[in-house]
């Protein structure tokens, strides 16, 4: 059944119904159907019109069962706007990415999974989360996406636009996984991240919205600590222009920092319902002003170049991974490449297996 599970899956990535496909493939629908549900092989003809019509290489196809991999908080966390379709379409590009994460990583040794199950209430849960991580008590958080990887989570980047979905988080096979959609703003992008990493880290209990609430309590307090939001908030009047400056100084977003200072009782409701109307009023809802320096996540890219160079070989990493040339590339691109000014250090994070005669394995 792995050809049509992946038939399927290549046809949800591009956003087609079986409808769709057939008609394109000249085939009838119930061919299609019968292929996805595994009661008919495709064959050597069909496949190849597959690849050529999907762009994904007939060994793609043919490349086994693909990984169990759940859709996580991704039906709960998209947005009443988001579709059926376009929800399937990011969960389809997470599972791929994932399967490039799993066969990449099996070049080296494990990376331990440190990321632990902290089951007290979202406050306290964001400040022993942020000790773990080795991060400051009350400070801004530089760096979120590397810690997080040296934990033994994979931060998957789907290249994907989206105005209707933000990220979304589950386990596999053992392994922490958020899903982030890498179109986003720097301080959205750290929000989503906190947010999802609260969902990884405690057991969800209540209704969709209480689960949602407290993640966003946990991403509050670890982003913005209340004992040093009291500190700085408090030190001049609460005013637009203030925020601005805190944003910089924080890497969140404005309207996050307006409900922190409502939510710790720093200004009152009238002055919360001020500050958002004139938020609305530049049009700040949607775009903010200062642009901060998006951080992307690093370990992909960094197994990747392990094996195939920097620059990277894509055409021999795409072929060894049974993708399009084009989508392995916007794919890696995502990803942080290697800092001229700080050198990759592979420490014991990245460790080819002994088993491996030339020290760099390549996927298969």
């Amino acid at each position: 059944m792995s050809v049509g599970d992946r038939v399927r899956l290549v046809r949800e990535l591009k956003g087609l119904t079986q409808k769709s496909l057939a008609k394109s493939l000249n085939v009838n629908q119930s061919a299609i159907a019968h292929i996805e549900s595994g009661r008919n092989d495709p064959g050597d003809e069909l496949t190849r019109a597959l690849s050529f019509y999907t762009g994904f290489p007939p060994s793609f196809f043919a490349d086994g069962n693909l990984p169990t991999f759940s859709a996580g908080t991704l039906m709960f966390r998209a947005r009443a706007a988001t579709t059926a379709r376009e929800r399937l379409q990011a969960y389809r590009y997470a599972q791929v990415v994932f399967e490039v994460a799993d066969k990449l990583s099996r070049s080296f040794d494990d990376i331990p999974v440190r990321l632990p199950l902290i089951d007290e209430d979202p406050y306290r849960s964001a400040r022993t989360m942020r000790g773990l991580l080795g991060l400051p008590e009350n400070e801004p958080v530089e760096q979120l996406m590397k810690p997080l990887e040296q934990f033994g989570v994979f931060i998957l980047a789907i290249p994907l636009a989206s105005k209707t979905r933000d990220a979304f988080s589950l386990w596999a096979s053992a392994r922490p996984v958020i899903a982030i959609f890498a179109d986003k703003p720097a301080d959205r992008l750290r929000w989503n991240i906190s947010h999802e990493l609260r969902h990884l880290t405690v057991r969800s209990k209540g209704t969709v919205a209480e689960i949602e609430r407290d993640a966003d309590l946990f991403a509050a307090e670890f982003l913005m600590p209340e004992k040093a939001m009291l500190t700085d908030l408090r030190e001049s009047p609460v005013t637009l222009q203030r925020l601005v400056t805190l944003k910089a100084t924080w890497g969140v977003s404005i309207q996050a920092l307006a409900r922190r200072t409502f939510e710790l009782e720093i200004i009152s409701e009238r002055q919360y319902r001020y500050l958002f109307e004139q938020i609305g009023r530049f049009g700040w809802r949607t775009k903010e002003p200062v642009e901060l320096l998006p951080e992307k996540p690093r370990a992909l890219r960094k197994m990747a170049e392990a094996v195939y160079g920097v620059p990277i070989d894509y055409r021999s990493l795409s072929s060894d991974l049974h993708l399009p040339h084009v989508f392995t590339k916007e794919l890696f691109e995502k990803y942080a490449g290697p800092d001229p000014s700080k050198p990759d250090k592979r420490g014991t994070l990245l460790q080819f297996r002994s088993s491996s005669s030339s020290g760099r394995e390549r996927p298969s």
